[in-house]
């Protein structure tokens, strides 16, 4: 089975919908800033590690996708009694913690390559 960009581009625009629609479904304030920054973060860091990766990055944003899902829906639909806090800093962390090991993932990988 040959991967082609398509799957790795429907795969990248569901998660940018994905996190538009969790943006803007609580109106726009800082939290909501800090939210879209890491959302921001996790399509960069899967787009810089398609170009490297490109099957290690369409793995990824199924997993994004997977838990960005579980985790978006239930800040819009389960944050009763304080419980968006913890909906929002979950999705936070893992965007970040996520990004930030991809990120790292795709520098070593083209740290090697340039240097053999």
């Amino acid at each position: 089975m040959k991967l082609t960009d398509k799957r790795f581009w429907i795969a990248w625009l569901v998660l940018l919908i994905l996190a538009i629609v969790s943006c803007m479904a609580e109106g726009w304030n800082e939290d909501t800033a800090l939210l879209g920054a890491a959302y921001a973060l996790s399509l960069l860091s899967a787009w810089l590690c398609h170009r490297i990766r490109p099957r290690v990055a369409l793995d990824n944003m199924i997993v994004m996708i997977a838990y960005n899902a579980i985790l978006s829906y239930n800040l819009v639909f389960n944050s009763r009694y304080g419980a968006g806090l913890t909906w929002w800093f979950f999705i936070l962390l893992l965007n970040t913690i996520h990004s930030i090991c991809l990120l790292i993932y795709t520098s070593i990988i083209r740290f090697i390559k340039i240097n053999h």
